[in-house]
C-alpha cells in the first residue's frame, strides 16, 4: 500500500507554504487538495500559491479546469489517485478540503445517481432555495450535514443522493480497506489568532484586486450555476458586482463565511483519522516543516 504525507488545516492557517518547506526537506512534490484551486482565473479569492512562492516544489492539482465545469469528488480522487500510483516519492497532499481526503482513502462506493433524480434535486434547488435541501439532508444524514459546506449547491446534492442510497456518507468511511497509507497532520491556530488571520487575508484579497478577478470571470463566463461561483469570496463579490450590496457589507460579509468555514473545517478534521495536531502559533513554517519530516523519520515513512 503507498503512503502519502497529509497537511491539512483551516483556511488562513498557513498549510501552502508549510508543504513547500516539507516537500524540499524530503525531496518530493505537493498535491493540492483544495476544492476552489483546481480552477483556472480563480487565484487571488482561493489564496492559491504564487510560483516564487512555491520556490521550484512541483505542484499538482491546480489550475486544472475551467470555472464552468462542474469538478466531481470523483474525479478528484480519480486524478490525483493517478498521480500518487506514478510517484516515486512519497508525496504532500495539502489543502483544507477534508473530503478530499477521505475520498483519495475510501473512494466512492454508493451513491451512484439517476440522472433524473439528480434532475429533480436540481429543480429544487431553483424553485425553493438551497435551505430547503440542505433541510432533506440533515433529515436524512445529520452527520454529514454537520460537516459539510451547506452554503455548496452541489456538496448538498451529491450527499443526498449518497444517502438516498441507502447508506449514509457518513457511515461509508471505515467500512472498507482504504486505499493508501495516510499520515495526516492538523495545524491548528489559536481562535482569536485564527480569525485575525482570516480577517487580514480577506483584506489583502481586496487590495490584490479580488473585485476585478471576479469581473473578469463573470465577464468571460456569465452568471453560472457552478461550484466555483458558488466558493466564498467569489459569490459575495459577485452579489456587489449586481449591485446588490455595498464593498464593506461585502468584505464584512467574506470574513463572516470564511469564519464559519473554518469552523465547519474543525468540525471535519476531528472526525478524521488525525496522526499529530500541530499548534502553529509562535511558529514559522520552516520550524513547522522540520518538526514533521522529523516525526516522519521517526516513523519509517521517509
Amino acid at each position: 500500500m503507498k503512503t502519502f504525507v497529509g497537511i491539512t488545516g483551516t483556511t488562513s492557517v498557513g498549510k501552502s507554504n508549510v508543504a513547500v518547506h516539507l516537500a524540499q526537506l524530503m525531496n518530493t512534490e505537493v498535491i493540492s487538495a483544495d476544492s476552489m484551486q483546481i480552477y483556472k482565473g480563480m487565484d487571488i479569492g482561493t489564496a492559491k500559491i504564487k510560483p516564487e512562492e512555491a520556490h521550484g516544489i512541483k505542484h499538482h492539482m491546480i489550475d486544472i479546469v475551467e470555472p464552468d465545469c462542474n469538478y466531481s469528488s470523483y474525479l478528484y480522487q480519480r486524478d490525483t489517485s493517478n498521480i500518487i500510483d506514478n510517484m516515486c516519492s512519497v508525496p504532500i497532499v495539502v489543502g483544507g478540503t477534508g473530503f478530499y481526503f477521505d475520498s483519495l482513502l475510501y473512494p466512492p462506493e454508493f451513491g451512484n445517481s439517476t440522472p433524473k433524480r439528480r434532475a429533480e434535486l436540481q429543480e429544487i434547488l431553483h424553485r425553493d432555495g438551497l435551505a430547503v435541501l440542505a433541510e432533506m439532508l440533515k433529515n436524512l444524514d445529520e452527520q454529514t450535514y454537520s460537516e459539510i459546506d451547506l452554503c455548496n449547491p452541489k456538496r448538498v446534492i451529491r450527499a443526498i443522493e449518497i444517502a438516498e442510497s441507502g447508506k449514509p456518507k457518513s457511515q461509508g468511511q471505515g467500512k472498507i480497506k482504504p486505499r493508501y497509507n495516510m499520515v495526516l497532520f492538523v495545524l491548528e491556530r489559536e481562535r482569536n489568532a485564527l480569525y485575525a488571520q482570516i480577517d487580514n487575508r480577506v483584506d489583502r484579497m481586496i487590495e490584490q484586486g479580488l473585485v476585478d478577478e471576479v469581473r473578469n470571470l463573470v465577464d468571460k463566463y456569465g452568471y453560472i450555476d457552478t461550484p466555483a461561483f458558488s466558493a466564498i469570496g467569489y459569490k459575495e463579490i459577485i452579489e456587489y458586482l449586481q449591485k446588490n450590496t455595498t464593498l464593506q457589507e461585502v468584505i464584512d460579509k467574506i470574513k463572516i463565511n470564511s469564519r464559519h468555514y473554518a469552523k465547519r473545517q474543525i468540525t471535519y478534521f476531528k472526525k478524521m483519522n488525525v496522526t499529530d495536531i500541530i499548534d502553529v502559533d509562535g511558529k514559522n513554517s520552516a520550524e513547522i516543516a522540520t518538526y514533521i519530516y522529523r516525526q516522519l523519520k521517526n516513523q519509517g515513512i521517509i
